[in-house]
């Protein structure tokens, strides 16, 4: 089961909300079914070109993804804003592949950010509140909770 959870920043009111692991509906063989267009994955990656370039990774160079797939949280070291992506991992003959996630407002490179609950909680007070600028962010106790 995946976990939601929230940061806030105490200064300005600043708040996002992330779902982060995976729910039990993201099975591998719902993930991944032999035909690519009816599995999970088709869903939860965005772009077309990645679509095909996975198809193929899987299909005609006998990919196999492995199984620590999941929603995870990165951080823009630019911008410094948050953002929930899939993540994933397909190991193939010629080697691998992993995607890369760009910052929908300044176009940079995300940075994966740290995963256990735990380690963001100390992680948050490092950064600064993309909105305000202040190292006033935290968990967000009240919108924690669980999802499928």
């Amino acid at each position: 089961m995946g976990n939601i959870f929230a940061i806030k920043c105490t200064n300005c009111g600043y708040k996002r909300e992330f779902y982060i692991g995976i729910g039990m509906m993201y099975s591998p063989d719902r993930v991944i079914s032999d035909d690519l267009e009816t599995g999970l994955l088709q869903q939860l990656i965005k772009s077309k070109k990645t679509q095909a370039f996975v198809k193929n990774l899987l299909h005609e160079k006998a990919g196999m993804m492995r199984d620590d797939y999941g929603h995870v949280l990165y951080r823009c070291n630019r911008c410094g804003e948050f953002y929930d992506r899939f993540f994933y991992h397909i190991d193939y003959i010629e080697g691998s592949f992993e995607p890369e996630f760009k910052c929908p407002k300044c176009k940079k490179l995300l940075n994966e950010f740290e995963s256990k609950e735990d380690e963001i909680k100390i992680a948050l007070s490092k950064y600064s509140c993309p909105k305000c600028g202040k190292k006033s962010l935290q968990k967000d106790i009240e919108s924690m909770g669980c999802w499928d």
